[in-house]
């Protein structure tokens, strides 16, 4: 357990490794992300979860009990391996998290989910934006990009592909990286020549044959964001990529899209995050002797 460091984002250890994998503290009332596919999740999570929660029973780590903050639902997740605790609830905090959750079954859960993803906010401000709480804020960026193009059990949009079979993009998080799986044994020409049209100046990397869950894949890694304002742009990119895809595949899609976009507008969570970046204390230098002057230093290439 990393308190507040990271060293890596591969769960589990070498079968010869020295160390144990298990704790020697109990991880019930941590705040933490944690990793989906244990719950039987899909590629990218389910729309309504965020990746961060409590842990309400962290006595197995190999099935430990959490909240997630997005969904105010509870997720039976391993907690094995590298973690990231990002603070702890008072024993008031997680009876008072348990009462608004046992609540959220008998018919309120807006209300829940509301209690839960102001907890989240308040322990991504206590946080910081940096490498390790990057992906829980893509991940609730992406979430409302999804939720406006393809709202469904999954963080995911999917395509309709002319030639036939469906194309599902998620986002992969912790690398920070756009992924297009296809049911398909081949690759497909007509997708390859979408995204790299919808996403000009980006790597467009194909991957095995057939991927871990069946089905092949293509990776469209992007920049890394260093601030939230780099992480909206981004986010804002990826979204009008999206759009582009869905207006070459599917336009009837997308103009019924637009015009439920016209009158809701478009969902921004991350609103709430806007003081999550500190101002920056370094100054550009300018060579030849221009006046240097105050730089965020973040933008995206």
């Amino acid at each position: 357990m990393h308190h507040p460091s990271h060293l890596g984002t591969r769960p589990g250890f070498e079968p010869e490794s020295s160390l144990t994998a298990t704790f020697e503290v109990s991880l019930t009332r941590a705040v933490l992300p944690y990793r989906d596919g244990s719950d039987g999740s899909p590629p990218g999570g389910r729309i309504q979860d965020i990746g961060l929660g409590v842990v309400v029973d962290g006595v197995d780590p190999a099935r430990a009990d959490v909240i997630d903050l997005g969904s105010a639902e509870l997720r039976v997740v391993n907690l094995a391996g590298p973690l990231v605790v990002m603070g702890w609830l008072y024993p008031s905090g997680l009876r008072s998290l348990g009462r608004v959750v046992a609540d959220s079954e008998s018919g309120a859960g807006t209300r829940a989910r509301t209690f839960t993803f102001g907890l989240a906010v308040r322990a991504l401000r206590g946080a910081g934006f940096g490498p390790l709480t990057r992906p829980t804020v893509l991940r609730i960026g992406f979430r409302d990009v999804c939720q406006d193009l393809d709202l469904h059990e999954g963080t995911a949009v999917r395509l309709l592909l002319p030639s036939g079979g469906v194309v599902r993009m998620h986002m992969d998080y912790e690398n920070v990286s756009l992924v297009a799986r296809t049911g398909r044994s081949t690759p497909s020409p007509e997708l390859e020549a979408a995204l790299v049209e919808a996403f000009p100046g980006q790597d467009l990397l194909r991957g095995p044959m057939r991927d871990a869950v069946g089905a092949h894949a293509y990776h469209l890694p992007l920049p890394i964001p260093r601030t939230l304002e780099e992480t909206r742009d981004l986010l804002g990119a990826v979204r009008r990529g999206l759009i582009r895809v869905l207006g070459r595949f599917e336009p009837e899609r997308l103009g019924a899209l637009r015009e439920l976009t016209a009158t809701f507008g478009e969902r921004d969570s991350l609103r709430s995050l806007l003081d999550l970046d500190e101002p920056t204390r370094l100054e550009r230098v300018a060579v030849g002797g221009a006046e240097s002057s105050p730089s965020r230093l973040g933008s995206i290439h």
